[in-house]
């Protein structure tokens, strides 16, 4: 058994719930802080004559029983399990329900033990996963059937999970955390063209993290990898730590890259992303980004960019200070605390065929079609792409995730200005006057 350990420090916070809300009798939102309690706790400190007016309610109203409680904060914070720092849009999300009477914002806690959060190994190991799986798979990849996906790149039958090579890879919970969790509001924030909604914002429970509240809350997680596994199952894919960290790198760096793009016209999230790229950009060899638990979104936990045809979410979730959830730092030691290297899995997957150039100029954006093949010039460079002149009045963007295979820290990497590129059109929009180009050259 080879001992590692495995240090994740949450980035922007992060839920990892039950699956269960705080019913209205359960907690109460006062100044700055959420005090949860049980029912029964709060019912046996109240006075005599005050329990049987709640006992009444309880069977009778349930807008009454909220403001009841809300009536006896001093009782709540007697008897309070735990609490948690509101937000200013968590306390103003909670008034304004209360006030109406109407609907009682829902609550979503973090899971806990001992009445502190942790992070369970179990959510960890399902964002290494996804990750493993999408750097080792072949890119524009036709499946549908994700065990089947799975049997093939990890190399076990999917109907024997004994087979399976994360079997071999023990991920252990991380310890209760000391630093108090915080009460935020998050909504859904839909994008239709060029258009933003928000709607159906809750209350949810969170993780503090570096990047969105200045605290470092560490969670630590030992690991084991075990090598006799592999001694009766030498076909099926070989785990490391240092291929846990290649993975990482290549996925969620093409995830943070593809979201600060789609983000970019939200001034709040964009911020939030940028200083995300930032702290991507001065990570050391042996820690990436990893994104995990409620609110990451669907592209974060499956293999989407790595598959044809590939339809984005309109949706995604956002405090209401344009943070996105679920960003952690994940740094590998080994046993002797020593800091252990990325390294790349052999041999790399075979690149899909170069698709055959198009036939005749195109003139106007209308004239072009997705697959076209085209020559044109770099016109500038940014952090989420290039754009690139390919003839038709209106520049299209390479986005930094159709630059190269994996990972690209740098636009700069890989073109520059004045570059002749041959690139490929994936997307055109002409009412929107938008062309969505891929490399597949560099000319000179």
């Amino acid at each position: 058994m080879a001992e590692y350990l495995f240090q994740l420090t949450p980035l922007t916070p992060i839920h990892i719930g039950t699956g269960e809300s705080l019913e209205p009798f359960e907690y109460v939102v006062a100044g700055t802080t959420l005090y949860r309690f049980t029912l029964d706790d709060f019912l046996l400190a109240l006075h005599r004559e005050d329990q049987a007016q709640l006992v009444e309610l309880l069977g009778r109203s349930v807008p009454q029983t909220r403001l009841f409680v809300s009536q006896h904060v001093d009782v709540a914070v007697d008897v309070a399990r735990f609490t948690a720092t509101a937000s200013p849009a968590a306390r103003a999300l909670y008034d304004g329900r209360m006030e109406g009477g109407v609907a009682h914002p829902e609550v979503a806690a973090c899971i806990r033990t001992a009445d502190q959060a942790y992070i369970p190994g179990s959510s960890l190991k399902g964002a290494l996963r996804t990750a493993l799986l999408y750097h080792a798979m072949d890119k524009d990849n036709s499946a549908r059937d994700a065990r089947k996906l799975e049997g093939s790149v990890f190399g076990y039958n999917p109907h024997r999970i004994q087979q399976d090579p994360f079997r071999a890879f023990k991920l252990g919970d991380g310890g209760p955390l000391r630093e108090r969790t915080r009460l935020r509001a998050v909504a859904v924030n839909s994008r239709h063209g060029a258009n933003w909604s928000e709607k159906l914002a809750i209350l949810v429970e969170t993780v503090p993290g570096v990047v969105s509240d200045n605290v470092k809350a560490v969670s630590r997680h030992a690991v084991t990898f075990d090598d006799a596994f592999y001694r009766y199952h030498d076909r099926t894919f070989r785990l490391t730590p240092g291929l846990v960290l290649a993975a990482c790198r290549d996925f969620y760096g093409t995830h943070l890259v593809a979201e600060q793009d789609f983000v970019q016209d939200l001034p709040q999230a964009a911020a939030a992303y940028q200083a995300l790229a930032d702290r991507a950009g001065d990570l050391p060899d042996h820690a990436c980004l990893v994104r995990l638990a409620w609110g990451s979104g669907r592209d974060a936990t499956t293999v989407a960019y790595g598959l044809r045809n590939r339809q984005q979410p309109i949706s995604r979730r956002l405090t209401a200070d344009g943070f996105p959830l679920g960003w952690a730092e994940l740094a590998v030691f080994d046993a002797q605390g020593q800091p252990v290297a990325a390294e790349e899995p052999a041999p790399e997957p075979t690149p899909p065929p170069k698709p055959k150039p198009a036939t005749g100029g195109p003139r106007t954006i209308r004239d072009l079609r997705q697959g076209m093949v085209l020559e044109g010039t770099v016109r500038n460079t940014v952090n989420f792409g290039a754009f690139v002149d390919v003839g038709v009045g209106k520049d299209g963007l390479i986005h930094v995730s159709e630059l190269a295979e994996g990972y690209v820290k740098r636009t700069e990497q890989i073109v520059q200005t004045g570059n002749r590129v041959r690139v490929e059109v994936i997307s055109v929009e002409p009412d929107r006057e938008r062309i969505g180009l891929r490399l597949l050259e560099v000319l000179h």
